[in-house]
């Protein structure tokens, strides 16, 4: 049976170029630690859009199956909106649970935002056609993202050279490692 390499849920390859990926992950990495270090990113919003839409990006510029430009663009917009959602609803985490002791709170709020957000990007990945990740994998690939959300709070915490870009690249690395995982399976 011959293999249909236009259909972008074909199973025999991956469905990203992984090195591209990474590699613009890593690019990025470094234009958002340059950019805090010049403090070119003040308000959340804007920063939480620019997490979201460079990680898409990085998605679309390693997809191995062909997709209209438009339909590119607006996964990248859809991205962005979905990174500040989040944001927003962990802004309001955290006011509702302002009342728990110690970080309680502030770590249940960033666990559940880095999770949901996984989820909700996965299923937009899987909207678009760009891979069919399982509900397992999913659930898999988002508590990846928790821990990394966690590790990330950590070393934020007892390092004073790190942003707050440093959450979003090591949650970038963890949705993308597991998606790499999952894809080469």
């Amino acid at each position: 049976m011959a293999v249909d390499r236009s259909d972008p849920l074909s199973t025999s390859m991956d469905h990203f170029r992984y090195p591209r990926h990474f590699l613009l992950l890593t690019c990025f990495s470094v234009l958002l630690s340059v950019m805090s270090w010049l403090h070119l990113l003040s308000d959340l919003s804007v920063s939480f859009a620019l997490y979201g839409a460079l990680h898409a990006s990085a998605l679309v510029l390693a997809l191995r199956a062909r997709h209209a430009i438009g339909q590119k663009c607006l996964f990248i917009a859809i991205a962005a909106g979905l990174s500040v959602l989040t944001l927003h609803v962990g802004i309001i985490g955290i006011h509702l649970t302002g009342m728990l002791p110690g970080n309680v709170g502030l770590y249940t709020v960033m666990g559940f935002s880095a999770l949901t957000g996984a989820v909700s990007y996965g299923i937009l990945i899987r909207i678009f056609r760009m891979y069919e990740l399982n509900a397992s994998s999913m659930a898999v690939i988002a508590v990846g993202c928790t821990l990394a959300t966690y590790i990330a709070a950590y070393t934020l915490a007892h390092s004073h050279s790190l942003g707050r870009w440093w959450l979003a690249v090591l949650w970038w690395y963890a949705f993308s490692g597991g998606l790499w995982y999952y894809d080469r399976r």
